[in-house]
């Protein structure tokens, strides 16, 4: 099985891949925001994604941010 590859994305893509709100996924991100390090250049790294994937689980609409 092929590891999944994520691309940079923005908050809102995250929070379309998620179907919530941008204000929602804020508030699930809060524990490990000082782990994730800076948002960046408005999105996160492929690195961050995977941290964020990890910590909330799969995405309903995960193909808003594989690459």
């Amino acid at each position: 099985m092929s590891e999944k590859r994520y691309k940079s994305s923005s908050k809102t893509e995250l929070a379309q891949a998620y179907n919530i709100r941008r204000r929602t996924l804020r508030l699930w991100m809060k524990p490990i925001e000082e782990e994730l390090g800076a948002y960046v250049g408005k999105a996160y790294n492929p690195k961050q994604i995977e941290q964020i994937v990890t910590f909330l689980g799969e995405p309903e609409k995960a193909e808003y941010i594989i690459a």
